[in-house]
């Protein structure tokens, strides 16, 4: 889907509506850690947290500790912060669409600029390892090398597009079906909200969590492995 807009001078731009719902996501995210940010500093140390306070810590403290089991000791709180923004930003983009965004990780665009700085860490680490001949070296020969350094920015941002974007396709369908047979007997189409909640909660809730948490251990054991 796109939004189309044309200037006086002929200029004609078509702007992808998934981008706009990925800026409207990154906007309240901003907004929400900022708050966030001014609750944590306001609050005592010496009291037990609550609220979103609770929620802040207790979120830090998961992906901290996951991360912590997959990358090298030395590279978990380098990694951590970038690792931690992605994670949340997935699962919101993957949830966004039972609130009616069409969600940002359906446009393969947005899963292939995440992916490529994930691809960017992988090559900077194998080059810091290797040194600069040895990484060109074998990066050039066998001429095969060069398919298996791009495989992973292939591989990691088609199945994060192709998991949410096949969810969303048959969501519509279902919709559309649901509408069709309930034109059936009403002008209303009162299947889809019976049939559609146990459909969402797999193909969006489930499916999203699930590619949030494979992209992001993918990501860190590929970045791990050029690391050690």
């Amino acid at each position: 889907m796109r939004i189309s807009s044309t200037f006086l001078s002929g200029i004609h731009i078509e702007l992808q509506v998934e981008l706009v719902f990925s800026l409207i996501i990154i906007a309240a995210l901003c907004l929400f850690f900022i708050y966030a940010g001014k609750k944590v500093m306001a609050a005592d140390p010496l009291e037990k947290p609550k609220g979103i306070v609770l929620v802040c810590e207790t979120g830090v403290e998961m992906v901290y500790n996951y991360m912590k089991s997959i990358m090298p000791s030395q590279f978990e709180k380098s990694y951590y912060p970038y690792f931690a923004m992605l994670f949340v930003y997935l699962i919101v983009a993957n949830l966004s669409g039972l609130i009616g965004f069409d969600a940002p990780t359906s446009n393969y665009s947005i899963t292939l600029a995440m992916t490529l700085i994930t691809f960017i860490l992988i090559q900077y680490n194998a080059f810091k390892k290797k040194g600069g001949l040895t990484y060109i070296k074998e990066l050039v020969w066998p001429p095969t090398n060069i398919l298996s350094a791009i495989s992973p920015l292939i591989s990691l941002s088609m199945r994060l597009f192709g998991n949410i974007l096949s969810g969303t396709i048959l969501m519509g369908l279902v919709y559309q079906f649901t509408g069709w047979l309930s034109g059936m007997i009403l002008p209303v189409n009162f299947l889809g909200p019976i049939l559609a909640p146990v459909l969402h909660a797999y193909f969006d809730v489930f499916a999203g969590c699930i590619q949030t948490l494979v992209f992001v251990t993918l990501s860190s054991i590929l970045i791990a492995i050029e690391a050690e």
